[in-house]
This record gives structure tokens, sequence and C-alpha cells, in this order.
């Protein structure tokens, strides 16, 4: 294989005028709807029709020394901590079994001392479509120390039809395997109530027809970043719901140059801290993960160029001192999606992630919450 991620090329190619304009018109995320839009289009072009009940792949080993996976009941934070990074899996690009390129995955994510990876496993327009993929990712996955988490980005026109791809994703079983969560991607159509309360209430307590997932399961909510800048967004529910909150700190992409160089991305990063320690943004006190920005913002009117390698150890380390409980990235390394071998080598030498311990914030903040029940 040319490269860990076939499906997805950034810039390559004949680009349709909307999803350009799509690109141009939603800054601050823009870049990541385009890169977005143009993998599902091209894994559109070459689907075919597809069934569950395809062969299991036999799993291929990847040949790296990895952690142990903990196979017996965990704290519903241990699936999240650590380093991470998102990949991006569409409708109809894994529809025949491929255990080379689960292992490729799985091999390029120990390589780089990463704990979990973020799957792109459904959307309210094609629902829960991951299961092949889920098929050969989770067993070698866990067998080599990796947490898998479903990612879902759900529009919540209809909550309780993305409420239902939600608890199918999550009770997705492979050779005893299951994911390590849900991140939950809500900045589509409906950010706001009662729409995303009753998304998340129907994901604890269930719906007609469906068993909800109870209230330790993990549920991430990848959010926008700055709560004030968006006053009608549903941070508290989410908050009530969701034991993390993982929101897109990607500091260029906002183009004020401010936010460049290692003293602006720890302003950036320490004002994300602060607005989330707001009791009207998060009044259960939802530690957080950050996803972090690596890759170029430019075409999104972004300040130019990828974050640098002193940029990505500051937004770990402020991360770190400001009481986030992991840290992960905009996405995982391959031959065609922007991340530049400084980036990845920054992110490889980072120390694997541990809670961090000393007093203050931190210490605060994760008292109990592991096993606090989610309040309905």
């Amino acid at each position: 294989m040319s490269g860990i991620l076939r499906q997805v090329t950034a810039f390559g190619g004949k680009v349709v005028l909307g999803v350009m304009l799509l690109a141009l018109l939603t800054p601050p995320f823009g870049l990541r709807a385009y890169l977005e839009a143009r993998a599902q289009e091209q894994a559109q072009a070459t689907q075919v029709i597809h069934s569950f009940g395809r062969p299991i792949a036999s799993v291929v080993k990847a040949g790296v020394t990895a952690r142990p996976f903990a196979q017996t009941p965990r704290s519903p934070l241990d699936g999240v901590k650590g380093k991470g990074a998102w990949l991006m899996i569409f409708d109809g690009d894994w529809i025949d079994p491929d255990a080379d390129r689960a292992a490729s995955i799985v091999d390029a994510a120990v390589r780089a001392d990463l704990s979990h990876l973020y799957i792109r496993i459904a959307d309210s327009r094609h629902h829960f479509y991951g299961a092949s993929a889920l098929m050969d990712l989770l067993p070698i996955a866990h067998a080599h120390g990796l947490s898998v988490l479903g990612w879902i980005e759900p529009m919540l026109d209809d909550p309780t039809s993305d409420t239902a791809d939600a608890l199918a994703a999550a009770q997705f079983e492979e050779q005893g395997q299951r994911l390590d969560g849900l991140a939950l991607t809500i900045e589509g159509d409906s950010t706001s109530d009662p729409n995303v309360g009753q998304y998340l209430s129907g994901i604890r307590g269930g719906i007609p027809g469906m068993n909800g997932l109870g209230e330790r399961y993990l549920l991430i909510a990848s959010t926008l970043p700055t709560p004030y800048d968006h006053p009608g967004y549903a941070y508290a529910t989410m908050s009530r719901y969701c034991q993390v909150f993982a929101p897109m700190v990607y500091w260029r992409a906002t183009g004020l140059p401010q936010y460049s160089g290692a003293d602006g991305t720890r302003a950036y990063v320490a004002q994300v801290f602060q607005q989330f320690r707001d009791p009207g943004v998060n009044p259960y006190q939802r530690p957080l993960t950050i996803t972090a920005q690596a890759y170029d913002a430019a075409p999104e009117y972004g300040t130019p160029g990828a974050p640098p390698g002193d940029e990505i150890v500051t937004s770990m380390n402020e991360t770190r001192a400001q009481g986030g409980i992991s840290w992960s990235y905009y996405r995982l390394a391959n031959a065609d999606n922007g991340v530049t071998g400084e980036e990845q080598q920054a992110i490889t030498a980072f120390p694997f992630w541990q809670r961090y311990s000393p007093g203050g914030i931190a210490a605060k903040a994760l008292i109990a919450l592991p096993d606090q029940p989610v309040a309905y």
C-alpha cells in the first residue's frame, strides 16, 4: 500500500465547485469539511453493493511492540487516555475484508506512540456504515494496545434516527470486541436544544426498540472550541450527558496572527480551558481532551503553514499543564493528508500521556469523574 489511508486525497484531482465553496465559506473548520467531503466523494465513486455477512478476515499482527490491552472492565475514561488521532473512513470506502489495511493503520498508530484512534463510522446521511472497517480494526487494534473510539457526525435534524445510529455502532461486536466509546462531533445543522438533549438522552436511556448505553459508557463531546463565541450551542447539555469534552482547538485556523508561534498556541489553548471552566458552559466540570491542529489551514483563510513542531509540542504541554486528560490530532498521518514529518516527529517523541497528577485544576476537576454517574 502506498499510504495507510487510501481514501483521503487532500488536494488532488478535480474539485467540485460546490465543495470548494463550502471549504471557503465555513471557517474556521472549512478545510476539515472540504477534506471530508472530498474523501466521501471519492469513496462513493467506487462504492459497490456490500453485505455485513461477509467472511471475517484473518487477523494480521503488525510487526510492532505494543502495550497490552486491558480486557477487564475499566473506568470509562481509560478509553481516551494518552495520545490519539482521528481517522476518516467513509461509506463505501471499506467494503471487503482488508486485514492488511487494518494492520498498517495499527502499525502507524503504535509507531507514533498513540493510545487511541477515533474512527469515523457513521453520519446522518449514511447512518452506521462502519461495520466492515470495525470487523478488521477492532481485534487487531485491541491486540496491540489501542483503544478504538467510534467517531459519529450527526446533523440532528432527526435526533431519533441519529440516536439509532449511535446505538447500533456502540452495540456492534466483532470477535468479542466492541468500541471503547463514542465521539460525537456536533457541528451540523442543529447544535442547540431540544435536539441535542433528545439525542444524548436517547443514547443514554434508549429509544423505542433499542436499549440505551447506560450511564457509564464513554461519550465524548467533540465540540466547537470557544464557548463564548457560540452562545446558542448546547455546551451545558453536553456536559450533563458526556464524560469528556474534546474541543477542536485549531489555533492557526482562526487566521489571527496572535495565535501563531509557541506563545500564540499556548494562549489559544489556555483560552479554551478557561472558557470550559465556566459553570454556565460546563456545569458538571467534565475534563477536556484537546483535538489539535496538524494541517495547513491556508485554504480556509487561516494562518498559512502547517503548525511547526514547536507549536505541536506547546499545545501538548499546555494541555497537560491546564489539566487536560489527553491530546489528539486531526488526523492520522499518511502520504497525502498534509501532516508533516516535523509534526509527526514531535507527536511521536512526546512522552506517552499519563493523567496529570499534581494539585490545582486537574486534581480538582478529575475527582470521582471516572465513576461519577451521568446526571439525567
